[in-house]
């Protein structure tokens, strides 16, 4: 990975932009351009420092005239009437301006999505609309100007000023201005009745950021060490958030601003006024829409809620007030409607076949490439195979309350023991074609990781998984079952959701385990369960991981230290909450976990690529694998990626769809079209 774009002027181009620049540079700028539509297809000339993308000034100066900007008719009539005002008083001054991928579209059309349910596999529709300061272009290593229209670091990269867009407005026509990145920091990210512990993205060097505006457009992060992996976060797993909150919208509901707030929240059937804002703002930002609320919420995101959300669907529209343009002066976002579908996932593919769904790969299982690759005509789509997915992965609670269960999962040996009893190569077969690749779970695409590392401990041995057992004291009876090391009948409860899991995988993965004399019984359970029992320390196993790629590295180290997920812990929740309150709550943790916290602090504040970084990362890929907390079993792992053949703007290098990258926002949803 190149590293030039922390450096303090924050416009320093990296090799990868380098090389989008002298893509979309083919001869000397100005007027008497080709045509009236510029493309990474066909630039006419036009120059940016950032791929496919450049500020509305910029553009306006190299084709030496006024741009003229065209609203999408869906407005027409509010326009008219004067709900609305004229697009051009709708977008920023310096909008952003989209150079598509092959041309510039039309308006109009629904792009159709499915998920399981709310809250269940719906991120890569988010994925779609979802805007913040910064991201991440579709070499997936670029950062680009989002909803910031700059940035600038200073020499130790602890402090960055970031500018923004001159006249952006929210979805409901109000200004966006420095105050409500303030506000979002100061109200509710340090509200300790909202935050009892302040998220750790926000805390470097043992210390919160600190955010001071210097005028409407431009605000400043200041933390107390180097905090190089800001604009990754921001970029990519950040990137399902928002560093900023409508102040005007939100601020009736805080005590601070409005002495009636609890008052208002219990007469409005809430527990107070912390419960009601809970329900109308979240960090997630897919989850402040299923309420009736969300059709009030101001957003800067390209669709807002447009009906109610039910348990079959959730639809959105079109934003007018989105800050994006095409080079042909149109506003975007082309498609007026996005339809989320929620479904059983047994039927997803059925769906596909009928020509239901227009963009999916969340939760696609490999195994159902074929009869998707077979439907390819009838159903009107292309399925692709990007790469990105990874098999499984298989944490033992060692937190579990259970005192029983605790003292086996605890156990190092029944750790490794489970991982050689495993034979992958066989799951490769059954369930994957072949076209895997066994690995243990490791960070991708990171300099510190070798194959050794991959290959730890994946071979298929149920003999040394069968010594290992011996030695701790689980005995075989008669019926090929073992006792727990205190005497007792052992049973390992597996409990599965189909978002992380399949029940073939759980199923051929018991049986394994089965054989060495391991007792287990596998149960499908809802995602909404797993993640309580997981939170409250009661699952036998979790599995709620998503192998960290090296921008998830640099920016969210708690993916690879205790409890490894906020959503869905694997394990060590006791031990995160001894280490945030000084070991005044929690459970002390073992030294390994202890190490890992230790190091996470310092990571934060290194350079990406310096030697430090280097030490650090070989550490902490050992500490985790030798004590086998997450178990893997398969990588390199295609995923079936379906696209209608009516839309168009898709780019031809869609070679990763992954939860780490936003899904599909490398690819710019807002800039797709129906043909």
């Amino acid at each position: 990975m190149l590293y030039s774009e922390f450096l303090p002027s924050g416009r320093a181009i990296s090799g990868a932009t380098l090389g989008a620049v002298l893509l979309i540079t083919i001869s000397d700028p100005g007027v008497g351009l080709a045509s009236s539509c510029p493309s990474v297809a066909d630039p006419q000339g036009i120059n940016s420092s950032q791929p496919y993308q450049l500020d509305l000034p910029d553009y306006e100066k190299q084709i030496g005239k006024k741009l003229a900007l065209k609203s999408n008719p869906l407005f027409a009539d509010q326009v008219k009437t004067g709900k609305l005002p004229p697009v051009a008083m709708r977008v920023p001054e310096d909008a952003l301006i989209y150079l598509p991928y092959k041309d510039c579209g039309k308006y109009g059309g629904m792009l159709r999505g499915l998920a399981k349910a709310l809250e269940s596999g719906t991120s890569e529709i988010l994925s779609w609309r979802q805007v913040n300061l910064v991201r991440i272009s579709d070499d997936l290593q670029t950062l680009v100007p989002n909803v910031a229209k700059s940035w600038k670091w200073n020499d130790d990269l602890s402090s960055i000023t970031m500018t923004l867009r001159k006249g952006h407005k929210w979805s409901d026509g109000e200004p966006f201005t420095a105050d409500d990145v303030v506000f979002y920091i100061n109200d509710i990210i340090m509200n300790k009745d909202l935050h009892k512990v302040v998220p750790s993205v926000w805390m470097v060097g043992g210390k919160p950021v600190e955010v001071t505006k210097i005028d409407a457009q431009n605000f400043r992060f200041d933390f107390a060490a180097p905090y190089p992996g800001l604009l990754h976060f921001l970029a990519t797993g950040g990137s399902y958030f928002a560093a900023y909150a409508p102040k005007h919208h939100y601020m009736p509901y805080l005590p601070k601003y409005n002495p009636k707030a609890d008052a208002e929240a219990k007469a409005a059937g809430h527990e107070g006024w912390v419960q009601r804002f809970g329900l109308i703002w979240h960090k997630w930002k897919d989850a402040e829409n299923i309420t009736a609320h969300a059709l009030t919420r101001p957003t800067l995101e390209s669709h807002l809620v447009e009906l109610v959300t039910n348990t079959q669907r959730r639809q959105f529209i079109a934003n007018p007030y989105y800050f994006k343009v095409d080079t042909a002066g149109n506003q975007l976002p082309y498609i007026d409607r996005h339809h989320e579908r929620f479904l059983d996932q047994e039927l997803f593919v059925l769906s596909i076949l009928n020509g239901e769904v227009d963009v999916k790969t969340q939760t696609m299982a490999l195994n159902n490439f074929p009869v998707l690759k077979e439907g390819e005509a009838k159903g009107g789509y292309t399925v692709k195979r990007p790469s990105g997915a990874y098999g499984p992965y298989i944490v033992f609670n060692q937190t579990i309350k259970d005192p029983s269960l605790r003292a086996v999962y605890s156990d190092l040996r029944f750790r490794k023991a489970m991982s050689l009893a495993i034979n992958r190569n066989e799951l490769n077969e059954v369930l994957w074609f072949g076209l895997g690749k066994p690995e243990q779970a490791v960070p991708i695409g990171v300099p510190f990781v070798t194959d050794a590392n991959r290959n730890y401990l994946i071979a298929h041995d149920p003999a040394g998984a069968k010594v290992l057992l011996d030695d701790m004291g689980m005995k075989m009876g008669s019926d090929g079952k073992r006792t727990g090391p205190d005497g007792k009948p052992f049973t390992l409860l597996w409990e599965f959701t189909a978002q992380h899991s399949s029940a073939e995988f759980a199923t051929l993965v018991s049986d394994y385990w089965k054989k060495v004399g391991i007792n287990v019984t596998v149960k499908e359970v809802t995602t909404q369960l797993m993640r309580e029992k997981a939170s409250n320390s009661t699952s036998d196993i979790n599995m709620e991981w998503d192998v960290p790629y090296e921008p998830t590295m640099i920016s969210q180290i708690d993916v690879y230290i205790p409890p490894y997920s906020d959503i869905g812990p694997l394990v060590g929740v006791p031990w995160r909450d001894w280490v945030a309150s000084n070991g005044a709550s929690g459970e002390e943790p073992p030294a390994w976990a202890k190490r890992l916290f230790e190091l996470s602090e310092v990571w934060k504040t290194v350079l990406p690529g310096s030697k430090r970084y280097m030490e650090i990362g070989t550490e902490m890929v050992k500490i985790n694998l030798e004590n086998m907390v997450i178990i893997g079993t398969m990588g390199s792992l295609p995923r079936p990626l379906v696209v209608t053949n009516k839309i168009t703007n898709i780019p031809e290098g869609w070679n990763v769809s992954h939860f780490n990258y936003g899904y599909d926002y490398p690819y710019r949803a807002d800039q797709w079209y129906f043909k």
